[in-house]
């Protein structure tokens, strides 16, 4: 008569004769199984240790509420596990020598800057490292407690040296075998400097940048750049986020990455790396990363000497 089940007949007829009610009561909320208190301490647990996951959270705690309630909780906290930044280890020494090197420059403009040219050794290989996640705020994936440190070593198939100045990508040397003094002297004396006298600096005025391996540190080298008048930036250790190609090798691997190279020779992966670092050298990319040279110089200070988002 009524379309409902006997039972839930019985059952209103039952609450309105000893009630007076024909609603259903107001359901009762279940329990949280962690406390305000908990949630408090799930978060500075994360904040301590980023790297933890959220059922080491729980285990170190010693509570009785699932991962899936932990990481509620830290959501609630404003942390969301996220792939860590991989960027090398930084010794106590090589961090003063960043931070010396970025305060003696804090103030150069970017058309002082424009006055570098930057050179550096790439190698273009199939190599992935494993991602490790980490809790964290928006906007901190940079922070030292969440970076996954990572060695610098891997697979070798295109090794090349490359340079960019004021006017853009400069030359992009191919080498082959091993690279010793006696190579790069004749490198600089060939192409980098007539590259340099010919093109951006007719005048002879200009500093240039290498890094510290025995090969850029040879006697020969040395040698050769004080007899051509090349004045040397003295650069630190480990300065790779203060060298703007770094952000242009980064880009080429992006691009790379889309090409199918996984099974080419290394003179088909030469062939791919020379028509990249073309494309780039018709854009503006030169512009904006010099544009970008104090800033990087104010974010190692900040930093204290530590690695940088750059």
């Amino acid at each position: 008569m009524t379309g409902r089940p006997r039972s839930s007949v019985n059952r209103i007829v039952k609450a309105f004769s000893t009630e007076a009610r024909l609603t259903n009561l107001p359901r009762g909320h279940r329990p949280k199984v962690t406390t305000d208190s908990d949630g408090e301490r799930i978060v500075e647990a994360a904040r301590r240790n980023p790297k933890m996951t959220a059922k080491e959270i729980r285990n170190d705690l010693g509570l009785v509420a699932s991962t899936q309630v932990v990481r509620e909780r830290l959501h609630v906290g404003g942390l969301r596990s996220r792939v860590a930044a991989m960027k090398p280890f930084v010794s106590s020494e090589n961090r003063i020598r960043r931070l010396l090197f970025a305060q003696e420059h804090r103030s150069w403009t970017v058309e002082e800057w424009q006055n570098v040219i930057f050179t550096d050794e790439s190698t273009f290989a199939s190599r992935w490292d494993q991602q490790q996640r980490t809790w964290r705020t928006q906007g901190t994936r940079f922070d030292a407690p969440n970076l996954h440190r990572v060695a610098s070593s891997g697979r070798c198939s295109v090794n090349v040296w490359g340079s960019i100045s004021k006017d853009g990508l400069g030359p992009l040397v191919r080498l082959d075998g091993l690279f010793r003094a006696a190579a790069y002297t004749d490198l600089l004396d060939t192409i980098l400097i007539p590259y340099a006298l010919n093109g951006p600096f007719k005048d002879g005025l200009f500093f240039f940048q290498h890094d510290r391996s025995p090969v850029d540190t040879a006697a020969s080298v040395k040698r050769l750049l004080e007899d051509r008048c090349v004045m040397v930036l003295d650069w630190p250790p480990q300065g790779a986020d203060m060298n703007i190609i770094e952000n242009v090798r980064a880009e080429m691997k992006k691009a790379l990455s889309r090409r199918p190279l996984h099974k080419c020779s290394s003179d088909i992966l030469w062939a791919a790396v020379e028509e990249e670092w073309q494309k780039l050298a018709r854009s503006c990319v030169a512009h904006s990363l010099y544009e970008s040279l104090p800033r990087r110089m104010a974010a190692v200070l900040a930093a204290r000497g530590e690695t940088t988002k750059y």
